[in-house]
């Protein structure tokens, strides 16, 4: 009785051992969300979808989705399968027009047009700066062209050619904005004209137009 009584105790020893060592060797648990059904690509993807399980952590990639504030305002990028665990690359960023709205890019200056204060969700107002020669006088004029503008992305840095000496080039940045159908048509053209454009943020809570009339403002100087 006695040496089935230590058997036994030896027995649940090795047990216990053997269960740490498996704990040990598989480390810290974190949980990871897992698609429960098909998702079409540009849907929403919504906790109903998902299951949360555990896996250990040494076994999960950092881009795995971890948590459900990650996925708002983020749709699926392509078809996602059942069974699949959610990772960063699978969602992106959903649309962020509202009804009617166009979204729309032109280049501006690095420097004199965002010059780094400039970022995604701001209000800003456009402004285009026009000159034309009139007999011996010369006119400049500056004029807000669309107000309360909002600034949805902003692409990397590039150098771009001086459209009027090639062998000069200016640092220019591509703004997307969402606009409506009649100011998208307004910009399109007089970014066609325009000497310059520049972008001017708005004070305040900077929500929407702040009903500020500023009509053109020309100057004429005789030629030199």
């Amino acid at each position: 009785m006695i040496l089935a009584a230590l058997g036994a105790v030896a027995v649940f020893i090795s047990i216990i051992g053997y269960v740490g060592s498996v704990r040990a060797e598989v480390g810290v648990k974190t949980d990871v969300l897992q698609l429960k059904r098909n998702i079409p690509a540009f849907s929403p993807v919504t906790a109903d979808d998902l299951n949360r399980i555990q896996v250990p952590k040494k076994w999960s990639p950092n881009t795995m989705v971890t948590d459900l504030s990650q996925l708002e305002g983020k749709v699926a990028a392509a078809d996602l399968l059942a069974g699949s665990f959610l990772q960063t690359g699978m969602i992106v960023p959903g649309p962020t027009l509202q009804p009617g709205q166009r979204e729309i890019a032109i280049m501006i200056d690095a420097e004199t047009g965002v010059a780094g204060k400039v970022h995604e969700g701001m209000p800003v107002d456009i402004y285009a700066t026009y000159q034309a020669q009139k007999g011996n006088a010369q006119q400049s004029c500056a004029a807000r062209i669309v107000r309360a503008a909002r600034v949805i992305q902003i692409g990397q840095e590039t150098q771009v050619k001086d459209a009027k000496n090639s062998s000069v080039t200016e640092s220019q940045v591509p703004i997307t904005f969402a606009l409506s159908a009649a100011d998208s048509l307004k910009l399109t053209r007089e970014e066609s004209f325009a000497e310059k454009i520049r972008l001017a943020l708005i004070g305040g809570s900077g929500t929407g137009v702040d009903g500020v009339k500023l009509p053109p403002v020309c100057e004429t100087v005789p030629a030199r």
